[in-house]
C-alpha cells in the first residue's frame, strides 16, 4: 500500500527561471506589436522633436504648482459668477432648441451685417416706417420681432 500524502509541496521555479519567463513574454510580446511599438516609438520622437515632450515632463512633475496656481487665480472675486453661474448654463444649454437658435442666430448677424453698413444718422419717419411694412420681408422679419417679445412678456 502507498504511503499516505501529509504534506503537498508546489512546485516553485527559481528566480532565475521566473526572470526568464518574463523576459520571454516580453520579446513575445514585442514581436507581436512590432509595428506598433514602432508607429509609438516615432510619435514620441516627432513629439520630443517639437519640445512638447519636456513640457508635458514640466507640467507632471510640476503638477502641485501648477494646480495650485490655478486653483489660486480661481478663487479671485472677478472668478466667482462665473464658477456660480457655470452648472446653470450648463443646464440652460441641454434646454436650448439649437436649430431654432441657429436659425435665428443666422438672422440676427444678417440683420447686424446691414444694420453696420446703414447710415447711422438716417432716421425713420412715419411714411417711411409705412413703406417698411409694404415690403413683405421687413413685414415679416418685423412681426416675427414683434411676436418674440410678446412671448418673452409672457409668463
Amino acid at each position: 500500500m502507498a504511503e499516505r500524502i501529509t504534506q503537498i509541496k508546489r512546485l516553485q521555479k527559481s528566480e532565475e527561471e521566473l526572470k526568464q519567463d518574463s523576459l520571454a513574454e516580453v520579446t513575445d510580446a514585442i514581436v507581436a506589436n512590432k509595428d506598433s511599438i514602432l508607429k509609438a516609438i516615432n510619435i514620441i520622437s516627432t513629439i520630443d522633436d517639437a519640445k512638447l515632450l519636456d513640457a508635458v515632463s514640466g507640467a507632471v512633475k510640476s503638477r502641485g504648482v501648477i494646480a495650485n496656481k490655478f486653483a489660486v487665480e480661481l478663487n479671485k472675486e472677478q472668478y466667482t459668477g462665473l464658477i456660480s453661474n457655470m452648472a446653470s448654463l450648463v443646464f440652460l444649454l441641454g434646454d436650448l432648441d439649437v436649430n431654432d437658435l441657429s436659425t435665428m442666430l443666422n438672422k440676427v448677424n444678417k440683420g447686424l451685417s446691414v444694420a453696420n453698413r446703414a447710415n447711422p444718422n438716417q432716421k425713420t419717419s412715419i411714411t417711411g416706417l409705412m413703406g417698411i411694412l409694404k415690403d413683405e420681408e421687413m413685414n415679416r422679419s418685423l412681426t416675427y420681432m414683434l411676436n418674440m417679445l410678446r412671448g418673452m412678456s409672457r409668463e
